[in-house]
């Protein structure tokens, strides 16, 4: 089976993922198997949310294993502590959707979930320490961080980013795959061949083929320092001016912010909040949250990429 390297470890699956870099001579952190599940009645129902009126996603448990169930594209199981799960396909699977799942969803909740916190979004590294872009689909997370990463910043993650809350905040790589809607891969990707394009339109294409690496093979940090969180709040642009400033967030209100930013959403089980409260406070407590207004204006991108690096130009001398 081969190896990929994710969020850090290495994946060894019988799913091909031809998005992800492969992995040499690592022992797996996880080993993802195709086979039949047994049937899960009785078990204990956390989630059942439709999606569409054809997809539906079903969360359960059972002794010793947890099952996420994708109507459209399969169900994974998860055993023990999670370094195995066994992957049924849905009857004609999507298996791309069963990819974006399993790597956006599912592998985040076998990778260490006790001290990590998933938040929608994207980062890059200005120097030696991490900026952080959240808010909600569409804002511009991906884009800005494009954007600046080929203007000399350094990218780290795109549609999820991993904050280690132990000690001082630190960011955790990704799996290095930069998902774009359309206006955004012609304006900043145009060249780039995609790997595919996924249901909710967006295309997926690795992060060394759509960045200029300021950077060669080898030397990226598995961590990095989070310095700032910029929480996105996307305007009409207005007469006069751009319109383009931050204001710092207080603590207790970044809480409530970031909690409507959390990756996991329905994976997060009934016990998990208040240690998901926890991680969250001892985040704000160490590094100061933003809200980053900015004109919704292609011709500001620049302007807005500028004033972000200028923001932080002095910490990266």
């Amino acid at each position: 089976m081969p190896d990929y390297f994710v969020y850090g470890g290495c994946l060894r699956s019988e799913l091909t993922f031809p998005e992800l870099a492969p992995a040499q001579g690592q022992a797996p952190n996880w080993t993802l198997r195709v086979g039949g599940l047994s049937r899960d009645d009785g078990a204990v129902v956390l989630s059942d949310v439709e999606l569409s009126r054809t997809c539906r996603i079903r969360l359960t448990c059972g002794d010793g294993w947890f099952r996420y169930s994708n109507s459209c594209a399969g169900s994974f199981e998860i055993f023990a502590n999670g370094s195995r799960i066994l992957f049924e396909p849905a009857k004609c699977a999507d298996l791309d959707a069963a990819r974006a799942d399993f790597v956006s969803r599912v592998l985040l909740y076998c990778v260490d979930h006790t001290s990590i916190t998933w938040l929608q979004g994207s980062a890059v590294r200005i120097g030696g320490t991490a900026v952080a872009f959240v808010g909600p689909p569409g804002s511009g997370k991906s884009t800005i961080a494009l954007a600046m990463a080929r203007g000399g910043a350094s990218h780290i993650c795109d549609d999820t980013v991993a904050v280690d809350s132990v000690g001082c905040s630190l960011i955790r790589s990704s799996d290095e795959i930069i998902r774009l809607h359309a206006d955004s891969k012609m304006k900043l990707a145009s060249t780039v061949s995609p790997l595919r394009r996924e249901s909710d339109g967006k295309y997926v294409m690795t992060q060394r083929s759509a960045t200029e690496p300021s950077e060669p093979d080898g030397t990226k940090n598995t961590r990095c320092p989070l310095g700032s969180i910029y929480v996105l709040n996307p305007r009409e642009r207005t007469r006069g001016g751009l319109g383009i400033s931050k204001r710092l967030v207080s603590p207790t209100r970044a809480i409530g912010i970031l909690l409507r930013h959390v990756k996991l959403g329905p994976l997060v089980l009934r016990e998990d909040p208040a240690r998901l409260t926890q991680h969250l406070r001892a985040i704000v407590g160490s590094v100061p949250v933003y809200e980053l207004s900015l004109p919704r204006d292609w011709s500001a991108l620049d302007a807005v990429t500028d004033r972000i690096g200028s923001w932080h130009a002095n910490r990266a001398s």
